[in-house]
């Protein structure tokens, strides 16, 4: 049997009878992304990809673009969803693969769950059966794959998410196969777009494919059967010689689901996660003793070889740039004591203040003393802060604060989902979407949900976070 028809065999024939904690970690993972695509649904790029929708093909579809009134279909709806959702870089990562796993499964989801009047159980069925395809995918491929320079958000993302889809329009074996099959041919995008519009777009465009290759499987449009281990195939183009294998990522379909074993990181902070352990130890260190910016004479900071890759601007000039900056979010985390939405504004990237701490903090890779594998790996983020008056503090941070074995709150995370939604929603849709969304697994028809996305957003550059606070 071949890679694609073992997935599909799992894929189209496990029971939908998850565990409640299945269902409830997909839920809070639909709530998530959904806050982070309301909030950047105002972002710039978000805001002109929906002013090209009608170029595009939109047409007169049934699926809810988020910040615009006019629907779309189903493909460039999730085109637009899947960019706003990651814009802000405030949804979540799963580690096994290295994808923003949500910001290309919920969006397709919700577009085609619009189309065909899917239920709220189903969406969420989607989501636990594509995330494992993105699991596995991400255990056979990286971390070679990732280092190699591929965004797999964008590469093994459209591929699960093909998956989420096919589940969602219940396939049969052979055509879910092909649906996978399919999506390979749709796999691109790379890093060198980290830090502009296209990041995020990459997302979208995950999202669209993935429709896409489920509905031309569900035609009968067929892919070649070997396209992840053949010559010429997934794993040798996009892995090579040193990724784990397809043995390594099937065997994971024989034990707990991925939403289960390995989980989601929720982001507390609004950009790149490659900063977010590092992070907690500088407002660590400053909670227990008490220091504030004005006393730092040096931040040395230690990352996995990855993150450097990730975090390359360490003076950045836009928005964009500043969400993979380590200087960035370690000098706002030291000057404010948190990280915000609005501290990803084109002003706030500006402020002297802030940019007068870039020369203090430094960032390397690790030595040799750790050995990289996945990214799951505990592997920590060492922050060593010097003080002018001698003292010196050091911080290991292993595991992020809202990763599933440091999970975020109830409280924590409908703060998050509420702080992105005020501004666009009024207070009476948002309690309407957020009661939908918890509920989700008892909802008849995910429309009663996806309704209350339509807005108008228009742009601003998130100066509207600026002016919240």
């Amino acid at each position: 049997m071949y890679v694609s028809e073992r997935l599909a065999l799992w894929g189209a024939q496990v029971s939908a009878a998850h565990t409640p904690a299945a269902y409830a970690a997909a839920s809070h993972a639909v709530m998530d992304v959904v806050g982070c695509m309301v909030a950047g649904a105002g972002d710039n790029g978000a805001a002109r990809l929906r002013a090209a929708l009608e170029n595009l093909g939109a047409g007169d579809g049934q699926a809810v673009v988020c910040g615009r009134l006019a629907k779309a279909a189903a493909p460039q709806a999730a085109l637009a969803n899947g960019m706003a959702a990651h814009s802000l870089d405030f949804d979540d990562t799963f580690l096994e693969a290295i994808t923003h796993a949500s910001a290309s499964l919920v969006p397709a989801l919700f577009a085609l769950g619009d189309e065909t009047g899917a239920s709220g159980r189903d969406i969420l069925d989607g989501y636990i059966v594509g995330l494992e395809i993105h699991g596995a995918l991400g255990l056979a491929l990286n971390r070679a794959h990732y280092e190699a320079g591929w965004h797999a958000t964008a590469t093994l993302g459209v591929i699960g998410t093909a998956g989420a889809c096919a589940r969602l329009l219940k396939l049969d074996q052979a055509r879910f196969a092909h649906a996978l099959n399919l999506a390979v041919s749709y796999a691109a995008g790379t890093k060198v777009q980290f830090g502009s519009m296209a990041k995020p777009l990459h997302a979208g465009l995950a999202a669209k494919h993935a429709i896409e290759a489920a509905r031309l499987a569900e035609a009968g449009v067929e892919g070649r059967i070997n396209s992840f281990e053949g010559p010429m195939g997934l794993l040798e183009l996009y892995g090579g010689a040193a990724a784990p294998g397809w043995d390594v990522g099937l065997a994971a379909l024989d034990g707990p689901l991925a939403i289960e074993r390995q989980g989601l990181t929720v982001k507390r902070f609004p950009c790149c996660a490659a900063t977010h352990r590092a992070v907690d130890g500088v407002l660590a260190l400053m909670a227990e003793h008490g220091f504030t910016a004005g006393d730092v004479e040096a931040v040395d900071i230690r990352v996995r070889r990855g993150h450097v890759q990730n975090l390359r601007y360490s003076a950045p000039e836009t928005e964009f740039e500043a969400r993979f900056s380590m200087q960035y979010c370690v000098a706002v985390a030291l000057s404010a004591g948190t990280i915000g939405l609005g501290d990803f504004t084109p002003a706030a990237v500006k402020r002297p203040a802030i940019r007068a701490l870039f020369p203090l903090i430094d960032m390397q890779a690790h030595g040799s003393e750790f050995d990289e594998g996945n990214e799951a790996d505990p592997i920590p983020s060492i922050v060593v802060i010097s003080l002018k008056d001698g003292r010196k503090f050091e911080a290991r941070q292993t595991i992020p604060k809202g990763d599933a074995a440091n999970p975020l709150n109830d409280a924590e995370r409908l703060a998050k989902f509420e702080d992105c939604c005020r501004g666009f929603l009024p207070d009476s849709d948002l309690v309407q979407l957020r009661d939908a969304i918890e509920g989700m697994d008892g909802l008849a028809d995910i429309r009663a949900c996806t309704r209350l996305l339509r807005f108008e957003a228009g742009a601003d550059a998130g100066e509207r976070f600026e002016r919240r606070a």
